[in-house]
């Protein structure tokens, strides 16, 4: 392993919201002796871009950064371990949101509303049933790149946010994922403490009714108006100025990456009149292609 470059770059602001999954990852890798330089350079990213300008991350770079990172370290669970090691206050405007709510119900109506400060194709969607809530996270741009590593390490990093906010400790009723896996499921399981089945149309997570009712044991009234206001305005900025320019950039990370750019399909993502949904026709790295293909027909993957 060769030694990581030594910086003196200070950290983010904490109101900073874009590339945590990569800037994590990137630490995680300095931390335990890793080169991330050539990995970042793979995956379209920089050092600088992740310590100073974090609004420019794309999608596509993280999941392919966290790919690369997983292979270089020859760790199938390498984003459940950053997950584990992360200071969940550098997660940022999100963190400090759900930290100042009432609630695990209104934390999560508050991560529901802004997650599009964090990431253009993550939405959260939520849905009360008789006795549970389940949290769906739907991928607005359908991009063709492999997930394993960011999905597990946002589950792990969402439970221990609301465990440290509540002060309990719990995890969900259970769990599903986009992503096939081909090994390491006991300590999956083991680590994120639920039944968890893979291979299912999208991911989601089950909330028992009596973990939403918990109260946050660091609620700020006062504090949480005024990041609702800087988050209100991030996310009238990014639609208004950023929503199109995010999509074509993921689309030109992952052809160019590829070197199979497809000017055309690029070209289509740009008009307005199409949905953003169907906004997916380039191909990313093929070496990264999970198998089978999210979305495919395939036998499901279950954890008891």
């Amino acid at each position: 392993m060769e030694s990581p470059p030594q910086s003196n770059s200070p950290r983010p602001p904490f109101l900073w919201t874009r590339g945590i999954a990569a800037h994590e990852t990137m630490h995680y890798l300095d931390r335990n002796g890793f080169n991330a330089e050539p990995l970042l350079s793979k995956a379209e990213l920089s050092r600088g871009q992740l310590m100073q300008d974090p609004g420019g991350v794309s999608a596509v770079s993280q999941y392919r950064f966290l790919e690369l990172a997983a292979i270089e370290t020859k760790d199938p669970l390498l984003g459940l371990h950053v997950a584990a090691e992360m200071d969940l206050r550098d997660i940022g405007l999100l963190y400090y949101l759900t930290a100042s709510c009432a609630t695990v119900a209104e934390a999560l109506e508050h991560l529901e509303r802004y997650a599009a400060t964090t990431t253009e194709d993550i939405k959260l969607e939520i849905a009360p049933q008789q006795d549970e809530t389940l949290l769906t996270f739907r991928r607005a741009l359908g991009l063709d790149e492999p997930l394993r590593q960011h999905s597990e390490m946002i589950a792990l990093a969402f439970n221990r946010v609301l465990c440290r906010l509540t002060n309990r400790d719990f995890a969900p009723s259970r769990m599903t994922f986009a992503h096939a896996r081909n090994s390491e499921f006991r300590e999956v399981h083991r680590i994120l403490r639920c039944p968890i089945e893979f291979v299912h149309p999208m991911d989601s997570w089950v909330l028992p009714r009596s973990v939403m009712e918990l109260p946050i044991v660091s609620q700020d009234a006062h504090l949480l108006q005024i990041l609702e206001a800087h988050a209100d305005d991030l996310l009238s900025e990014r639609r208004s100025a950023t929503g199109i320019r995010g999509v074509i950039e993921n689309h030109l990370v992952s052809a160019l990456a590829s070197g199979q750019a497809q000017s055309a399909a690029v070209a289509k993502t740009a008009r307005p009149e199409r949905p953003l949904a169907e906004a997916s026709s380039c191909r990313g790295g093929q070496q990264f292609r999970e198998s089978p293909r999210r979305g495919a027909a395939a036998p499901r993957q279950a954890i008891p």
